[in-house]
């Protein structure tokens, strides 16, 4: 099966002062079979990816979806929406990015960001009159976090249900745990490699890496291709060019976004009042290689979830390393979900 993909620009406006990058994802030609009961699916992404990462799952999710047509769901569409300071957006961004953001990255950036996005009407964006889609959310790290605060942006985005992945955050000023983990976070974002000779060495390089290696081939073929971009030198003239290609996410964006302080204790209080309206579902992995255990199963305790799952052998980085049973997941979690008037 064919998997048809089109990219979205919402162009920066006096509404919103960043570019917010988009793509859709279909299953070939027969999806323009649609009713009022199909979902549109809006995927987020984790810190240090970008709007591809979800593109294995998608395929896979699309091709349950197409399978189940007559039982209890049908996806029209898939949209994964970018951080606009990660991947391909971060380059779309860059001066907007240094002028307004420099050294901070508020989590909710990226929830207002998807507002945005849908909320732009038939004129801007996708062109797409959103409030008539049945959505379903899927967000990964702060992807997740994002979503939970979807409840507070005007007007209201009708979400029928969320499902958070390994939704990384600290419960409380207080937690123990809590300046450990982004003391770890911060020195793995400064040290990591970040540049190299082509995407030929990148992949040879993060093959190896202990973080990457662990990773879906295919994912890591598609942060290779989608994650990195020239080195800004370039574009010097001869003989001071280097023809190089660099994580287009730049550290200094990446470690301002773990220092949001609107990762400490707010997304589960947003999470609470979230699951008072609509299904969350919280699936994390069962290695504790970013969370401790203990906070994982703290936070689930206290978020109010419609269900809880831990994947076996799985780490933070679970879409990475297992997409096509995150996609399981999800398909699972739609074909259950029950009719429901969304109020998100």
């Amino acid at each position: 099966m064919t998997l048809l993909v089109e990219r979205f620009t919402l162009e920066a406006s006096p509404s919103y002062p960043l570019n917010v990058l988009a793509t859709r994802y279909t299953l070939g030609p027969s999806d323009s079979y649609t009713s009022g009961d199909d979902y549109t699916l809006i995927c987020m992404h984790a810190i240090g990816s970008h709007k591809e990462s979800w593109e294995v799952t998608i395929r896979a999710l699309l091709s349950m979806g197409r399978r189940a047509r007559q039982s209890t769901y049908h996806i029209r569409d898939v949209y994964s929406i970018e951080c606009p300071n990660h991947g391909e957006s971060a380059v779309l961004n860059e001066d907007a990015l240094n002028s307004l953001f420099k050294n901070r990255w508020p989590t909710r950036e990226y929830t207002r960001a998807v507002h945005a996005f849908l909320t732009a009407g038939t004129s801007r964006g996708a062109k797409v009159d959103f409030q008539k889609h049945k959505l379903v959310a899927a967000g990964h790290c702060l992807g997740a976090l994002s979503l939970f605060f979807m409840h507070e942006m005007r007007p209201r985005v009708r979400i029928q249900s969320i499902i958070a992945i390994e939704p990384g955050f600290s419960p409380g000023l207080d937690y123990p745990d809590y300046r450990d983990l982004f003391r770890r976070m911060q020195g793995w974002v400064w040290l990591r490699r970040d540049v190299w000779a082509d995407k030929k060495a990148a992949f040879d390089d993060l093959s190896r890496n202990p973080v990457f290696s662990g990773w879906d081939q295919s994912v890591l073929f598609l942060y290779i291709e989608h994650a990195l971009s020239d080195h800004p030198a370039s574009k010097y003239p001869q003989p001071y060019t280097f023809k190089g290609v660099v994580v287009s996410t730049t550290k200094e964006q990446e470690a301002a976004t773990y220092r949001s302080d609107e990762l400490i204790g707010q997304p589960l209080d947003a999470c609470n009042i979230a699951a008072r309206e609509v299904p969350v579902h919280l699936i994390w992995g069962d290695v504790s290689d970013v969370l401790p255990s203990h906070v994982k199963h703290y936070i689930s305790e206290k978020s109010g979830a419609a269900s809880v799952e831990f994947i076996k052998g799985a780490g933070h980085l679970i879409l990475q390393q297992k997409p096509e049973l995150i996609a399981h997941k999800i398909h699972d979690r739609l074909t259950f979900l029950a009719p429901l008037k969304a109020v998100l």
